[in-house]
């Protein structure tokens, strides 16, 4: 028993270092990897015959989340930087933009090249509420415990129009050229008459696209008729165990879908890993951050 209780010290000792070591590696190395990714997407024959004459035709599209800017953050404005200045039919941006009025430094950053067809953006909780470190750990336990009063985002919107985005406060763009329809739904989601209202004015045969922050209600998207949607917020579940997933989500997505595509019957969402976390620990681990160029056949 003596020579047992000798290396309950040293046991605790060891188990704290790696602990200590895997935060620093976390919060200090894996959290600032940027990544660009790839990847083809087709939507299928069915969906190519709309209101472009029945040819077939590809989109390349930026989709990139968020970001919870901070004036501090020189590496991530520079890394936007170089991904956004390239050609692109579609730039979307799916919500956490600025984590407060310092990050508008950077507005500059969020777009240096106007893409063919345009760049469209929704806001998320982080844009919406300022969380005390209280709201952000106990508010996911329960929601009582989470902000209730929205900032006034007037500013979050004039500086991302500044820099060449659209904001969609539950609205729909219909980019008749190619037969595509942009629908934008605000945090947290849309009610079902606003919705049916909205693609009331789509016209016929065309292809909606959704771009969204929280990941809620997909099925009703799916229902409405929307082929290919895009969304954030659960940064890849920022914790991710090797051969099981992401620990948590805070979505209705299961633990193996907290990024990349996720289908839904006919419909695709590709859900961003985003490329921040919330700086109180911009911590990652096993899910470096990360922007994806989507090449879509439709």
């Amino acid at each position: 028993m003596a020579n047992l209780k000798k290396y309950i010290p040293l046991t605790l000792g060891a188990a704290f270092t790696a602990g200590v070591l895997t935060y620093l590696y976390a919060s200090r190395i894996e959290a600032r990897r940027f990544r660009l990714e790839s990847m083809a997407l087709k939507l299928g024959p069915e969906s190519s015959t709309t209101g472009n004459g029945g040819r077939h035709h590809s989109l390349r599209i930026l989709h990139i989340s968020d970001l919870h800017l901070l004036e501090k953050d020189l590496h991530k404005a520079e890394f936007l930087e170089s991904i956004t200045d390239d050609d692109y039919d579609l730039v979307v941006l799916t919500g956490d933009i600025f984590q407060n009025e310092g990050g508008f430094v950077h507005w500059q950053s969020l777009l240096k090249r106007k893409p063919r067809l345009g760049a469209f953006a929704v806001l998320g909780n982080h844009d919406y509420f300022l969380y005390d470190w209280y709201q952000k750990t106990i508010g996911r336990i329960t929601k009582t415990r989470r902000p209730k009063e929205r900032r006034d985002v007037s500013a979050w919107i004039s500086h991302l129009e500044r820099a060449g985005y659209r904001v969609l406060q539950n609205e729909v763009v219909n980019l008749n050229e190619v037969g595509i329809s942009i629908l934008g739904v605000d945090y947290p989601t849309i009610e079902p008459a606003l919705l049916n209202g909205l693609l009331a004015r789509v016209p016929k045969n065309q292809m909606i696209f959704a771009l969204f922050h929280l990941p809620y209600k997909l099925k009703m998207l799916c229902e409405a008729g929307v082929k290919l949607g895009f969304g954030g917020h659960t940064h890849g579940g920022q914790v991710r165990i090797p051969g099981i997933g992401a620990v948590f989500t805070d979505s209705e997505l299961a633990s193996h879908e907290a990024s990349g595509l996720v289908w839904r019957g006919d419909t695709a969402f590709h859900i961003s890993r985003g490329l921040g976390a919330d700086p109180r620990t911009n911590f990652r681990l096993f899910c470096p951050p990360a922007a994806t160029i989507l090449e879509v056949q439709v």
